[in-house]
Parts: structure tokens; sequence; C-alpha cells
């Protein structure tokens, strides 16, 4: 089976996971820099 079919199948449900995925890596992202810019603040 391939990938697009699964999107095709389950697409609302694949596009929300996509969407958290996406939410909670710019958000891993974010705290990295901050870390990195103040360091002394964590």
């Amino acid at each position: 089976m391939s990938p697009c079919a699964t999107i095709r199948e389950g697409g609302r449900t694949m596009t929300l996971d996509l969407w958290l995925a996406a939410i909670t890596a710019l958000g891993l992202l974010l705290y990295l820099v901050a870390v990195l810019v103040r360091p002394e603040r964590f």
C-alpha cells in the first residue's frame, strides 16, 4: 500500500496528525532557539 493511498483513505485524520506534528516541531524549535539566545534564563 502506497503512502498516498493511506492519506486518501484517512484524509482528515492524517491532516490533523500532520498539523499536530508541525505545531509540536515548531514549538520545540522556538524553545531551542530561546535557550540558545538566553541560556541564563533556563
